[in-house]
Protein backbone atom coordinates (compact mmCIF):
# COMPACT_ATOMS: atom_id res chain seq x y z
CA UNK A 1 0.00 0.00 0.00
CA UNK A 2 1.42 3.41 -0.99
CA UNK A 3 0.83 6.24 1.51
CA UNK A 4 0.38 9.66 -0.18
CA UNK A 5 3.14 12.12 0.67
CA UNK A 6 0.75 15.05 1.28
CA UNK A 7 -1.05 13.57 4.32
CA UNK A 8 -0.20 14.81 7.81
CA UNK A 9 2.55 13.11 9.87
CA UNK A 10 -0.03 11.92 12.41
CA UNK A 11 -2.20 10.25 9.81
CA UNK A 12 0.86 8.72 8.15
CA UNK A 13 2.09 7.26 11.46
CA UNK A 14 -1.35 5.82 12.19
CA UNK A 15 -1.67 4.23 8.74
CA UNK A 16 1.79 2.69 8.99
CA UNK A 17 0.87 1.30 12.39
CA UNK A 18 -2.42 -0.11 11.09
CA UNK A 19 -0.70 -1.90 8.19
CA UNK A 20 1.98 -3.27 10.52
CA UNK A 21 -0.62 -4.49 13.04
CA UNK A 22 -2.60 -6.26 10.33
CA UNK A 23 0.55 -8.06 9.18
CA UNK A 24 1.66 -8.83 12.75
CA UNK A 25 -1.75 -10.22 13.72
CA UNK A 26 -1.60 -12.60 10.74
CA UNK A 27 2.02 -13.61 11.45
CA UNK A 28 1.40 -14.26 15.15
CA UNK A 29 -1.83 -16.11 14.50
CA UNK A 30 -0.08 -18.44 12.07
CA UNK A 31 2.86 -18.79 14.46
CA UNK A 32 0.52 -19.51 17.38
CA UNK A 33 -1.54 -22.12 15.53
CA UNK A 34 1.29 -23.96 13.79
CA UNK A 35 3.84 -23.28 16.50
CA UNK A 36 1.58 -24.61 19.31
CA UNK A 37 1.79 -21.40 21.42
CA UNK A 38 -1.06 -20.09 23.56
CA UNK A 39 1.01 -17.02 24.47
CA UNK A 40 1.55 -16.13 20.80
CA UNK A 41 -2.16 -16.57 20.08
CA UNK A 42 -2.89 -14.14 22.90
CA UNK A 43 -0.36 -11.76 21.39
CA UNK A 44 -2.11 -12.05 18.02
CA UNK A 45 -5.35 -10.87 19.67
CA UNK A 46 -3.40 -7.95 21.10
CA UNK A 47 -2.32 -6.95 17.59
CA UNK A 48 -5.94 -7.11 16.44
CA UNK A 49 -6.88 -4.73 19.25
CA UNK A 50 -4.05 -2.47 18.04
CA UNK A 51 -5.62 -2.46 14.59
CA UNK A 52 -8.97 -1.41 16.03
CA UNK A 53 -7.43 1.41 18.05
CA UNK A 54 -5.54 2.61 14.97
CA UNK A 55 -8.92 3.24 13.33
CA UNK A 56 -10.11 5.16 16.41
CA UNK A 57 -6.90 7.21 16.57
CA UNK A 58 -7.06 8.03 12.87
CA UNK A 59 -10.61 9.37 13.20
CA UNK A 60 -10.12 11.35 16.43
CA UNK A 61 -6.76 12.79 15.34
CA UNK A 62 -8.34 14.14 12.15
CA UNK A 63 -11.26 15.65 14.06
CA UNK A 64 -8.94 17.12 16.71
CA UNK A 65 -6.98 19.05 14.08
CA UNK A 66 -10.07 20.88 12.77
CA UNK A 67 -9.62 24.62 13.53
CA UNK A 68 -11.81 26.42 16.07
CA UNK A 69 -15.17 27.70 14.84
CA UNK A 70 -18.19 29.55 16.24
CA UNK A 71 -19.61 26.36 17.77
CA UNK A 72 -16.24 25.15 19.09
CA UNK A 73 -14.30 28.29 20.13
CA UNK A 74 -11.68 26.17 21.92
CA UNK A 75 -11.15 23.94 18.90
CA UNK A 76 -11.87 20.22 18.55
CA UNK A 77 -9.02 18.90 20.70
CA UNK A 78 -11.39 17.03 23.02
CA UNK A 79 -11.82 14.50 20.19
CA UNK A 80 -8.17 13.51 20.68
CA UNK A 81 -8.67 13.04 24.41
CA UNK A 82 -11.81 11.02 23.73
CA UNK A 83 -9.76 8.90 21.32
CA UNK A 84 -7.23 8.19 24.08
CA UNK A 85 -10.08 7.12 26.39
CA UNK A 86 -11.47 4.77 23.74
CA UNK A 87 -8.00 3.33 23.05
CA UNK A 88 -7.43 2.70 26.77
CA UNK A 89 -10.85 1.06 27.15
CA UNK A 90 -10.29 -1.24 24.16
CA UNK A 91 -6.86 -2.27 25.48
CA UNK A 92 -8.37 -3.20 28.86
CA UNK A 93 -11.11 -5.25 27.19
CA UNK A 94 -8.50 -6.97 25.01
CA UNK A 95 -6.51 -7.87 28.13
CA UNK A 96 -9.60 -9.35 29.81
CA UNK A 97 -10.45 -11.34 26.68
CA UNK A 98 -6.92 -12.71 26.41
CA UNK A 99 -6.83 -13.56 30.10
CA UNK A 100 -10.07 -15.54 29.76
CA UNK A 101 -8.71 -17.54 26.81
CA UNK A 102 -5.49 -18.26 28.70
CA UNK A 103 -7.43 -19.45 31.73
CA UNK A 104 -9.39 -21.88 29.57
CA UNK A 105 -6.13 -23.32 28.18
CA UNK A 106 -4.71 -23.78 31.68
CA UNK A 107 -7.91 -25.46 32.89
CA UNK A 108 -7.88 -27.84 29.93
CA UNK A 109 -4.40 -29.08 30.94
CA UNK A 110 -3.00 -28.77 27.43
CA UNK A 111 0.66 -29.88 27.23
CA UNK A 112 1.46 -28.74 23.69
CA UNK A 113 5.10 -27.72 23.27
CA UNK A 114 5.68 -24.57 21.20
CA UNK A 115 8.04 -24.87 18.24
CA UNK A 116 10.85 -22.60 17.03
CA UNK A 117 8.39 -21.08 14.54
CA UNK A 118 6.49 -19.53 17.45
CA UNK A 119 9.73 -18.19 18.95
CA UNK A 120 10.75 -16.64 15.62
CA UNK A 121 7.38 -14.94 15.17
CA UNK A 122 7.51 -13.53 18.72
CA UNK A 123 11.01 -12.14 18.09
CA UNK A 124 9.88 -10.51 14.84
CA UNK A 125 6.92 -8.95 16.68
CA UNK A 126 9.22 -7.46 19.35
CA UNK A 127 11.41 -5.77 16.74
CA UNK A 128 8.55 -4.37 14.65
CA UNK A 129 6.48 -3.10 17.59
CA UNK A 130 9.43 -1.40 19.27
CA UNK A 131 10.17 0.42 16.01
CA UNK A 132 6.50 1.43 15.70
CA UNK A 133 6.52 2.70 19.30
CA UNK A 134 9.54 4.95 18.79
CA UNK A 135 8.29 6.32 15.47
CA UNK A 136 4.69 6.97 16.62
CA UNK A 137 5.78 8.56 19.91
CA UNK A 138 8.06 11.03 18.13
CA UNK A 139 5.26 12.02 15.74
CA UNK A 140 2.75 12.26 18.63
CA UNK A 141 5.03 14.59 20.59
CA UNK A 142 5.61 16.81 17.56
CA UNK A 143 1.87 16.97 16.87
CA UNK A 144 0.89 17.40 20.56
CA UNK A 145 -1.52 14.52 20.06
CA UNK A 146 -2.67 12.52 23.13
CA UNK A 147 -4.32 9.95 20.87
CA UNK A 148 -1.09 9.34 18.90
CA UNK A 149 0.99 9.13 22.07
CA UNK A 150 -1.53 6.68 23.56
CA UNK A 151 -1.30 4.60 20.40
CA UNK A 152 2.51 4.66 20.60
CA UNK A 153 2.37 3.17 24.07
CA UNK A 154 -0.04 0.56 22.74
CA UNK A 155 2.71 -0.47 20.30
CA UNK A 156 5.17 -0.63 23.23
CA UNK A 157 2.73 -2.79 25.20
CA UNK A 158 2.53 -5.13 22.21
CA UNK A 159 6.34 -5.34 22.10
CA UNK A 160 6.49 -6.10 25.85
CA UNK A 161 3.76 -8.70 25.57
CA UNK A 162 5.72 -10.34 22.78
CA UNK A 163 8.75 -10.47 25.11
CA UNK A 164 6.59 -12.25 27.70
CA UNK A 165 5.29 -14.58 25.02
CA UNK A 166 8.85 -15.37 23.86
CA UNK A 167 9.93 -16.18 27.42
CA UNK A 168 6.94 -18.51 27.81
CA UNK A 169 7.61 -20.17 24.48
CA UNK A 170 11.27 -20.79 25.29
CA UNK A 171 10.41 -22.05 28.80
CA UNK A 172 7.84 -24.48 27.44
CA UNK A 173 10.25 -25.59 24.69
CA UNK A 174 12.89 -26.45 27.28
CA UNK A 175 10.68 -28.62 29.46
CA UNK A 176 8.23 -26.35 31.29
CA UNK A 177 5.03 -26.52 29.19
CA UNK A 178 2.96 -24.54 31.72
CA UNK A 179 5.16 -21.49 31.10
CA UNK A 180 3.55 -20.83 27.71
CA UNK A 181 -0.04 -20.29 28.97
CA UNK A 182 1.31 -18.54 32.07
CA UNK A 183 3.16 -16.14 29.77
CA UNK A 184 -0.15 -15.56 28.02
CA UNK A 185 -1.64 -14.58 31.40
CA UNK A 186 1.25 -12.18 32.03
CA UNK A 187 0.61 -10.67 28.60
CA UNK A 188 -3.05 -10.12 29.54
CA UNK A 189 -2.13 -8.37 32.80
CA UNK A 190 0.44 -6.16 31.10
CA UNK A 191 -2.06 -5.19 28.43
CA UNK A 192 -4.67 -4.25 31.04
CA UNK A 193 -2.11 -2.15 32.96
CA UNK A 194 -1.20 -0.17 29.82
CA UNK A 195 -4.89 0.29 29.03
CA UNK A 196 -5.57 1.54 32.55
CA UNK A 197 -2.76 4.11 32.37
CA UNK A 198 -3.98 5.47 29.02
CA UNK A 199 -7.63 5.50 30.14
CA UNK A 200 -6.89 7.29 33.43
CA UNK A 201 -4.85 10.00 31.67
CA UNK A 202 -7.66 10.55 29.16
CA UNK A 203 -10.29 10.77 31.90
CA UNK A 204 -8.16 13.29 33.82
CA UNK A 205 -8.03 15.49 30.72
CA UNK A 206 -11.79 15.15 30.13
CA UNK A 207 -12.34 16.20 33.76
CA UNK A 208 -10.22 19.35 33.15
CA UNK A 209 -7.50 18.22 35.55
CA UNK A 210 -4.88 20.96 35.95
CA UNK A 211 -1.24 20.77 34.92
CA UNK A 212 1.34 18.96 37.03
CA UNK A 213 2.72 20.51 40.21
CA UNK A 214 6.07 21.10 38.48
CA UNK A 215 4.51 23.02 35.58
CA UNK A 216 2.21 24.98 37.90
CA UNK A 217 5.23 26.01 39.99
CA UNK A 218 6.96 27.25 36.83
CA UNK A 219 3.87 29.29 35.88
CA UNK A 220 3.88 30.95 39.29
CA UNK A 221 7.59 31.75 39.01
CA UNK A 222 7.01 33.48 35.65
CA UNK A 223 4.11 35.62 36.94
CA UNK A 224 6.02 36.48 40.14
CA UNK A 225 8.95 37.61 37.98
CA UNK A 226 6.93 40.45 36.40
CA UNK A 227 7.46 43.54 38.62
CA UNK A 228 4.15 45.25 37.80
CA UNK A 229 2.19 42.24 39.13
CA UNK A 230 1.73 42.81 42.87
CA UNK A 231 -0.07 39.52 43.49
CA UNK A 232 -2.07 36.95 41.56
CA UNK A 233 -4.81 34.47 42.39
CA UNK A 234 -7.37 32.09 40.83
CA UNK A 235 -4.77 30.45 38.57
CA UNK A 236 -6.51 27.70 36.61
CA UNK A 237 -5.14 25.38 33.93
CA UNK A 238 -6.60 22.65 31.76
CA UNK A 239 -5.79 20.61 28.68
CA UNK A 240 -7.90 20.26 25.55
CA UNK A 241 -6.39 17.60 23.35
CA UNK A 242 -2.69 18.42 23.21
CA UNK A 243 -3.21 22.14 23.94
CA UNK A 244 -3.06 23.98 27.27
CA UNK A 245 -5.46 26.75 28.27
CA UNK A 246 -5.19 28.81 31.44
CA UNK A 247 -6.61 31.88 33.17
CA UNK A 248 -5.39 33.96 36.10
CA UNK A 249 -6.27 37.13 38.03
CA UNK A 250 -3.42 39.60 38.55
CA UNK A 251 -3.34 42.51 41.01
CA UNK A 252 -1.81 45.77 39.75
CA UNK A 253 -1.33 49.24 41.23
CA UNK A 254 -4.60 51.18 41.52
CA UNK A 255 -2.98 54.22 39.86
CA UNK A 256 -2.36 52.41 36.57
CA UNK A 257 -4.48 53.43 33.61
CA UNK A 258 -6.58 50.93 31.70
CA UNK A 259 -4.00 50.81 28.92
CA UNK A 260 -1.16 50.28 31.41
CA UNK A 261 -3.06 47.45 33.07
CA UNK A 262 -3.68 45.89 29.66
CA UNK A 263 0.04 46.12 28.87
CA UNK A 264 0.90 44.27 32.10
CA UNK A 265 -1.69 41.59 31.32
CA UNK A 266 -0.28 41.16 27.81
CA UNK A 267 3.22 40.82 29.24
CA UNK A 268 2.00 38.03 31.53
CA UNK A 269 0.25 36.34 28.63
CA UNK A 270 3.24 36.52 26.26
CA UNK A 271 5.70 35.36 28.92
CA UNK A 272 3.64 32.22 29.57
CA UNK A 273 3.05 31.47 25.87
CA UNK A 274 6.79 31.76 25.21
CA UNK A 275 7.50 29.27 28.01
CA UNK A 276 5.10 26.51 26.93
CA UNK A 277 5.08 25.43 23.29
CA UNK A 278 1.60 23.91 23.47
CA UNK A 279 -0.02 26.78 25.42
CA UNK A 280 -2.88 27.86 23.18
CA UNK A 281 -4.07 30.91 25.12
CA UNK A 282 -4.06 32.66 28.50
CA UNK A 283 -6.91 34.77 29.84
CA UNK A 284 -5.52 37.40 32.23
CA UNK A 285 -8.02 39.27 34.41
CA UNK A 286 -6.65 42.57 35.76
CA UNK A 287 -7.65 43.61 39.29
CA UNK A 288 -6.89 46.97 40.87
CA UNK A 289 -7.39 45.28 44.22
CA UNK A 290 -8.09 41.83 45.58
CA UNK A 291 -11.63 41.55 44.31
CA UNK A 292 -12.43 38.39 46.23
CA UNK A 293 -12.42 40.50 49.43
CA UNK A 294 -14.86 43.14 48.16
CA UNK A 295 -18.21 43.47 49.86
CA UNK A 296 -19.60 46.13 47.48
CA UNK A 297 -20.82 44.23 44.47
CA UNK A 298 -22.63 47.04 42.64
CA UNK A 299 -20.80 50.38 43.05
CA UNK A 300 -22.10 53.41 41.19
CA UNK A 301 -20.86 53.81 37.62
CA UNK A 302 -19.79 56.98 35.83
CA UNK A 303 -23.08 57.00 33.90
CA UNK A 304 -25.00 56.85 37.18
CA UNK A 305 -22.91 59.53 38.92
CA UNK A 306 -22.96 62.16 36.15
CA UNK A 307 -26.68 63.01 36.58
CA UNK A 308 -26.06 63.33 40.34
CA UNK A 309 -23.05 65.65 39.99
CA UNK A 310 -24.54 67.97 37.32
CA UNK A 311 -27.27 69.57 39.51
CA UNK A 312 -24.77 70.14 42.33
CA UNK A 313 -22.36 71.86 39.93
CA UNK A 314 -25.18 74.15 38.75
CA UNK A 315 -25.25 75.85 42.18
CA UNK A 316 -21.88 77.49 41.52
CA UNK A 317 -23.16 79.75 38.72
CA UNK A 318 -20.37 78.96 36.27
CA UNK A 319 -17.52 79.72 38.67
CA UNK A 320 -16.77 76.00 38.68
CA UNK A 321 -17.44 73.97 35.54
CA UNK A 322 -17.02 70.21 35.22
CA UNK A 323 -14.94 69.26 32.16
CA UNK A 324 -14.36 65.62 32.96
CA UNK A 325 -15.37 63.03 35.55
CA UNK A 326 -13.57 59.77 36.33
CA UNK A 327 -14.51 57.08 38.84
CA UNK A 328 -12.31 54.67 40.82
CA UNK A 329 -13.60 51.71 42.81
CA UNK A 330 -11.00 50.68 45.37
CA UNK A 331 -11.07 49.06 48.80
CA UNK A 332 -14.84 48.93 48.66
CA UNK A 333 -15.15 52.69 48.12
CA UNK A 334 -16.14 54.89 45.19
CA UNK A 335 -13.73 57.78 44.57
CA UNK A 336 -14.63 60.49 42.07
CA UNK A 337 -11.99 62.45 40.16
CA UNK A 338 -13.45 65.79 39.06
CA UNK A 339 -11.65 67.97 36.52
CA UNK A 340 -12.67 71.63 36.88
CA UNK A 341 -12.47 74.76 34.78
CA UNK A 342 -12.56 77.83 37.05
CA UNK A 343 -13.79 81.34 36.35
CA UNK A 344 -10.62 83.34 35.47
CA UNK A 345 -12.14 86.47 37.03
CA UNK A 346 -12.17 84.81 40.43
CA UNK A 347 -9.15 84.81 42.74
CA UNK A 348 -7.78 81.64 44.36
CA UNK A 349 -9.03 82.84 47.74
CA UNK A 350 -12.51 83.10 46.29
CA UNK A 351 -12.38 79.71 44.54
CA UNK A 352 -11.01 77.68 47.43
CA UNK A 353 -14.13 77.91 49.66
CA UNK A 354 -16.28 76.95 46.67
CA UNK A 355 -14.24 73.80 46.12
CA UNK A 356 -14.52 72.87 49.81
CA UNK A 357 -18.29 73.40 49.65
CA UNK A 358 -18.53 71.34 46.47
CA UNK A 359 -16.56 68.48 48.00
CA UNK A 360 -18.74 68.50 51.11
CA UNK A 361 -21.94 68.29 49.05
CA UNK A 362 -20.59 65.53 46.83
CA UNK A 363 -19.36 63.36 49.70
CA UNK A 364 -22.74 63.68 51.41
CA UNK A 365 -24.29 62.18 48.28
CA UNK A 366 -25.08 58.48 48.43
CA UNK A 367 -22.68 56.43 46.29
CA UNK A 368 -19.68 58.82 46.59
CA UNK A 369 -17.11 58.15 49.31
CA UNK A 370 -14.39 60.63 48.36
CA UNK A 371 -13.65 63.33 45.75
CA UNK A 372 -10.36 64.46 44.23
CA UNK A 373 -10.18 67.72 42.24
CA UNK A 374 -7.94 68.57 39.30
CA UNK A 375 -7.56 71.90 37.57
CA UNK A 376 -8.15 71.56 33.82
CA UNK A 377 -5.78 74.00 32.09
CA UNK A 378 -6.48 72.68 28.62
CA UNK A 379 -9.34 75.13 28.09
CA UNK A 380 -9.21 78.21 25.81
CA UNK A 381 -9.43 80.64 28.75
Amino acid sequence: MVIPAQISPGVKATLIGAIANLILAAIKFVGGVFGNSTALMADALHSLSDLLTDVVVLATHQIGKIPADSNHPYGHGRAETLGAVIVGSVIILAGIWIGYDVWQVIESGSQLVPTWLAAAMATLSIIINEALFRYTRIVGQRENSPALIANAWHHRSDAISSVAALIGILGAHFGYPLMDPLAGGVVALMIMKVGYDILSRGIRDLMDTGLSEKKTKRIKEIIDGIPQVLKFHDLRTRKIGGEIFMDVHILVDTDLTVSEGHTVAERVRRSLINEFDNLQDVLVHVDAEEDQDLLTLNPATREELNPIVEPIMAHFDGDLKKTRLRVHHTKGKTIVELYLEINPRRTLDEIQPMIHALKKRLISTEGIDDVQFFLDINQNN
